[in-house]
This record gives C-alpha cells, sequence and structure tokens, in this order.
C-alpha cells in the first residue's frame, strides 16, 4: 500500500511539474544550470569591443580612446585609439 501511495504521488508530482514547466518563459528553458534562468546567451565578444570603440570615436576625447585602450590593450583597435589620440594631441598646438 505504501508503494501505491509513493508511485500516486509521484505522478502527482509529474503532472503539477508539468504544469509548472509550462508556465516558465521559453527563454528560461534553455538558461544554463545553476543561473534561474535570468542569465542572458553570450554575446558576441567583437562586437561588444568594436561597439565600446564607437562609443569613444563618438565621444572624440583623449579619456575615452584612454579607457578603450586600457580595457583592450592588445586589441589592433587599441593601436587606432593611440593614432587619435596622438592627433587630438597635436590639433590642440
Amino acid at each position: 500500500m505504501m508503494i501505491l501511495a509513493a508511485v500516486s504521488g509521484c505522478a502527482g508530482n509529474a503532472a503539477n511539474a508539468a504544469s509548472a514547466h509550462d508556465a516558465v518563459p521559453a527563454t528560461m528553458l534553455h538558461a544554463p544550470p545553476g543561473t534561474g534562468g535570468v542569465m542572458p546567451p553570450p554575446g558576441d565578444a567583437e562586437k561588444a569591443i568594436r561597439d565600446q570603440y564607437a562609443e569613444a570615436v563618438r565621444q572624440n576625447t583623449a579619456p575615452a580612446y584612454r579607457l578603450f585602450m586600457s580595457r583592450y590593450p592588445d586589441h589592433p583597435l587599441a593601436r587606432d585609439a593611440a593614432k587619435r589620440i596622438d592627433s587630438l594631441v597635436n590639433s590642440q598646438r
């Protein structure tokens, strides 16, 4: 009799789990384990770097370029940022 209660309890839990699963937004179904479904998928790192460089260009200030260079010293755009700083400094003379 105890086995029957355990089996029927499991069946009831499975039905409850299925209905709870249906209520979860689709974006949370494929979240990495342990994130609670709040972690977005990884983005494109190169695009993020280029977007930050574009923001530095938009600001067109030495501090903005220096910030970019401090964050990404080995990125090819860091050399461009250094050249832009030189141009800014030379244009102020």
